[in-house]
This record gives C-alpha cells, structure tokens and sequence, in this order.
C-alpha cells in the first residue's frame, strides 16, 4: 500500500523544509519511490521539485490581482479553489497512478487555518481517501515554545485538525536543535498526565492555571499510543524515527509505543 503522508503545521513549523529532506531521504537512503506534492499557492520559492504543484492551476499572487484581495482573503479563496478544482487535482500525477509510487509526501498551505478548518480540507481528504489511507504529520515548532501556555495551545491545535479530519494525525515535534523545554514538550505528547503537577507548581494565577485541569483532561483522552518524535531537517538521523511513526500508522496491529 502505498503511504501518503499529509504535512500540516502552523506557519513558520518547518513543515516544507521537513518534507523536502524527508523526501530525499526515503529517496537516497531507501531508494523508495517518492513523489512530493506542494499544495500551497502562496509558496515563493521551494526547494523540492513537486510532481504536483497547484500553482500550475493557481498562485496567492494570480488570485490576489484577479480578485481584488489581500493575502488573507486570497488564502480563503485559494482554498476555494482547491475545492472546485479538486476533479482536475485528482486527475494529476501522483493521484492518478497512487498505486505506482511507494511514499506520497504532500505539503499543505502555510496559512494551516485558512485550509484545514474551510471547506477545501474536507473535500480534498474526502477525495484523498478514496485512493488512499492518509496520515497527517502535525508539526510543532519546538522553538516557538517557552511557556506551557504554548504547549498547551499548540497540542490543542494537534487535536483540532484530528478532530475536523477524522484522520490519524502523527505528532512531530521539529527543531529541537534549537528549542529549549524538550523535555516538556516530550511530556505533553507521551505524559500529558504528569503535566499537572508542573502546573500546579508553576503556574499559581490566571486563566490557564483555571483551566488547566479541563485542557490536560481532553488531552488524556485524545492521546494517542505515540512516541514522542523529536526532528531537524537539519539532520538526517532524525528521519528514522519519523519514517517509523509514519510507517507504523498505517499498520493496524503495529504498535505505536
């Protein structure tokens, strides 16, 4: 069966910069069969060659003139279009011979809400989900996170996108070479339960410090049976451990821990 794997994470995550040397890993080092996909129309400038790119249909730029729009408005309605193109998207290689590739990598909007939470998402899973059995990679800048209160707000975002797709969403966390609280971080993803006891100690007033017991509740019951997977593009090591996550998702008996 061939693995499709759906790159999400806020903007700034390193999503883009993480496939593309994903990718050329599983090519160099697994000699696999890799197909990468950009379906951002915002992307200035990216470093892999997509066998699919959706600037070929439309750019942030294009609609942006064609529309009258600012860049936020041009998000919305690029992810309109996806929508309404999605017959000619599922037409296009690598969709339409899923079967002859051995990995599908697909690179998702930078503006992550402007598609994930709009209509387009749903259209285009739904479609995806009829050739394949995707898994979304959601990746978490560690760098952006200094407070709990980040932690907190990042892994709900994690939850939302399981919950608006209905799909298996793998947590990665990306640039621990330049993070600090990895440790935390690591928590929230294999022992949201043990944060309780730093918050309580950490936190003394305000509304997460209210709240806090609620949040950590719904993160327990959504935690999956995951690993906590620590990467950097930078270093090509890491891809092991995410290619195993990756791989072990679409198994059915494999186990996660």
């Amino acid at each position: 069966m061939t693995i499709v794997a759906v790159f999400v994470g806020p903007a700034g995550s390193g999503k883009t910069t993480l496939a593309h040397r994903y990718g050329l890993w599983l090519k160099t080092r697994l000699f696999l069969k890799t197909a990468l996909v950009n379906l951002d129309p915002g992307a200035e400038n990216i470093l892999y060659k997509p066998v699919f790119d959706v600037r070929e249909l439309f750019t942030l730029r294009d609609i942006m003139l064609k529309y009258g729009l600012g860049p936020n408005g041009a998000f919305l309605r690029a992810s309109e279009l996806i929508a309404e193109h999605i017959d000619e998207i599922m037409s296009r290689t690598p969709f339409n011979d899923i079967d002859s590739w051995d990995i599908v990598l697909i690179d998702t909007p930078g503006q992550m809400e402007a598609f994930i939470f709009r209509k387009a998402s749903n259209v285009f899973f739904e479609a995806l989900n009829k050739i394949a059995k995707p898994v979304i990679v959601f990746v978490l800048d560690a760098s952006a996170i200094t407070t709990l209160a980040d932690m907190v707000t990042l892994w709900f975002l994690h939850v939302l996108v399981q919950v608006k797709t209905g799909l298996i969403v793998v947590p990665v966390i990306n640039k621990v070479d330049i993070a600090a609280n990895v440790d935390y971080i690591k928590k929230l993803v294999e022992e949201p339960e043990e944060l309780m006891n730093i918050i309580k100690k950490d936190v003394k007033e305000g509304l997460l410090s209210d709240i806090a017991p609620d949040l950590l509740s719904i993160a327990i019951k959504t935690k999956a049976p995951v690993r906590s997977v620590l990467v950097s593009a930078s270093n090509q090591d890491d891809f092991i451990e995410l290619h195993t996550l990756i791989h072990e998702a679409y198994c059915a008996c494999g186990d996660l821990t």
